[in-house]
């Protein structure tokens, strides 16, 4: 199959919905190339007939194509949105009115120069542009973009002061991301913590909440395993085991740290594991756990048994 390769920031919506199913519709082989990175790999575009380049190309990705063209490889480039004229970004964030600016706009007359042909996602845009002679894209579905994965959710729901325990948990994640690939990290936190990991695949950042927010959100919402690392400091030494029933709130088996509040609370191996502040000894668990759903199973019910069991008593009704 003859090769084509797609420069974009990262894997988008554009790439999946776009992009990558009309290259395959045209007997593509295509290889995603994040332009951020600076082409040091060049090899991986000898060889291919076309290069898409994705809304955005950094500067330093011109002389490659430049180059390639010169060989006899097809550049294309590709908007879904109106990404050529500044007056469609009025009423827009100002930051991204300036990524726009910076990364397309400006490059407008190099990129036409550069491109053997154009495609855009919208007849809107192949009129505006019309003297690009366009090619109008239309979103196409894909076993990628279509597939129901079946997976594995553990979440981690600290508060801002839990920073030291979320950094913490940082190679945590990475370590069982990079040995599995049906596992979903979900974990609260704003920019920050969206930084911490945003490049480690399958993790989700939700923005923290009120407590009424967060009581809804977690009866409605199931987790299988849920993280409670707790460093030692002297306000942590003050906290409670709360966590252990908003993550049964959630039908999640629970792992600890092998300290008060949880030490002396929760039955290792019965209704949660008590773990030590080794980032071996959580990966261990996570991934053991996440492999073995029996004993996943016989402790979410214990978990759950317990909470029961704890719940006030039942009002007898009078005769």
């Amino acid at each position: 199959m003859t090769r084509a390769a797609i420069l974009s920031d990262a894997p988008t919506a554009t790439t999946d919905y776009f992009l990558a199913p009309y290259l395959k519709s045209l007997g593509y082989d295509a290889l995603l190339l994040e332009s951020r990175v600076r082409p040091s790999d060049v090899c991986r575009l000898n060889g291919c007939a076309v290069v898409v380049i994705s809304r955005y190309l950094p500067v330093w990705w011109l002389s490659t194509l430049q180059r390639l063209r010169r060989e006899g490889t097809k550049i294309v480039y590709f908007m879904d949105d109106d990404l050529f004229d500044l007056r469609a970004l009025r009423g827009l964030p100002w930051r991204y009115q300036w990524k726009v600016l910076s990364r397309a706009i400006v490059h407008r007359q190099r990129l036409q120069r550069l491109c053997d042909e154009f495609w855009v996602s919208t007849a809107f845009l192949a009129e505006k542009y019309a003297a690009l002679a366009p090619v109008v894209l239309d979103p196409l579905v894909s076993l990628k973009t279509q597939e129901a994965k079946t997976g594995l959710h553990v979440c981690y729901h600290g508060t801002a002061s839990h920073m030291r325990e979320i950094e913490w948990l940082v190679p945590v994640v990475e370590a069982v991301q990079a040995r599995s690939d049906f596992v979903h990290f979900e974990l609260f936190g704003t920019r920050a913590v969206q930084k911490l990991f945003g490049r480690i695949p399958r993790v989700s950042v939700v923005h923290p909440m009120n407590w009424p927010n967060y009581l809804s959100f977690t009866s409605v919402q199931k987790r299988d395993l849920a993280l409670a690392p707790l460093l030692p400091s002297a306000f942590n030494a003050g906290r409670g085991p709360l966590k252990f029933f908003d993550y049964a709130r959630m039908g999640a088996v629970g792992l600890y740290s092998d300290r008060p509040p949880y030490r002396g609370f929760i039955r290792d191996g019965v209704d949660g594991l008590l773990l030590p502040h080794d980032h071996a000894a959580w990966i261990d668990a996570v991934l053991q756990l996440a492999q073995d759903s029996e004993r996943r199973r016989r402790m979410a019910s214990a978990v759950q048994l317990r909470v029961a069991e704890m719940g006030p008593p039942v009002q007898q009704s009078r005769v």
